[in-house]
């Protein structure tokens, strides 16, 4: 019996990983000659998590495939004044994950310095000779659409230090007066409403009239009807961060859910 349940099994598994994936469907080589044969798309993103921060070039292919980890091959040359990046091919795994997806590449750039890097980008046999300025606010990428690429978004502004942004949330209408005690709570730690210039944070994106307009979850989603966004100046230790957020985790019934970002690369949530 046990060896027929494991057979079932493992045919199961067998006919899960045929569904999910065609491992007939890409192409390496476009008709022309090419070896990328679709656009790609790029994103600068600076990383923050526990104190470290990495300057990443968040990379995705146009073109879907029959799995989620197919990856874009790249080479990568980096100099005192040169960022140089090639895209080479589309990389087909050896493993497949059940699901269709575009071919991505995260691009590892270290922590530059806040200059004006020369930027040139290689796609097939077409170099563009585009920039990468980095300033204290700043992240932007000049020059760095074509045929083969497309520059998500040029501009990206750094998260200043001191900031913490997060999200509130309940379901009942009637807690809504305690939900807003939260903000109560960030005041008497010595937070402070902040005020972001307009653009895409990263993390988060600041509308016209300096609200918060979406947030980008680093974690599982607070996953409740009603939810308020907020952006505070905080420079005191993180510990009384943490102790807040444990105090309503701990609450009865966990009613209402709380995290809190920190520009140190910290989350800290109730649920």
């Amino acid at each position: 019996m046990r060896r027929f349940i494991k057979l079932f099994l493992l045919l199961s598994l067998w006919v899960i990983v045929s569904l999910g994936c065609d491992n007939t469907s890409e192409v390496i080589v476009g008709p022309g000659g090419d070896s990328i044969n679709t656009v790609i798309n790029l994103e600068v993103f600076e990383n923050t998590n526990a104190g470290l921060t990495n300057l990443e070039l968040r990379c995705q292919t146009d073109s879907i495939f029959g799995c989620i980890n197919y990856m874009i091959d790249f080479d990568l040359t980096v100099t005192s004044d040169t960022v140089a990046l090639k895209f080479i091919k589309i990389v087909k795994p050896n493993i497949f994950q059940t699901a269709l997806g575009p071919a991505t590449a995260i691009v590892n750039l270290g922590t530059p310095a806040n200059i004006a890097y020369k930027f040139p980008l290689t796609v097939n046999s077409l170099t563009l000779p585009a920039q990468l300025i980095l300033t204290d606010s700043t992240i932007e990428i000049t020059g760095g659409d074509s045929i083969w690429t497309d520059v998500v978004r040029p501009v990206l502004y750094r998260v200043p230090a001191n900031t913490i942004w997060g999200e509130v949330g309940y379901n009942d209408p009637l807690l809504r007066d305690s939900a807003l005690t939260f903000f109560d709570s960030l005041a008497s730690l010595g937070a402070t409403p902040d005020t972001l210039s307009t653009g895409h944070y990263g993390y988060f994106f600041i509308d016209s009239s300096s609200a918060i307009d979406s947030i980008l979850g680093l974690g599982p989603s607070i996953g409740t009807d009603s939810v308020f966004s907020y952006i505070y100046d905080y420079t005191i230790d993180t510990t009384a961060l943490s102790n807040l957020v444990q105090a309503y985790q701990n609450q009865a019934g966990n009613l209402v859910k709380v995290n809190i970002n920190t520009s140190d690369g910290y989350l800290f949530r109730s649920y």
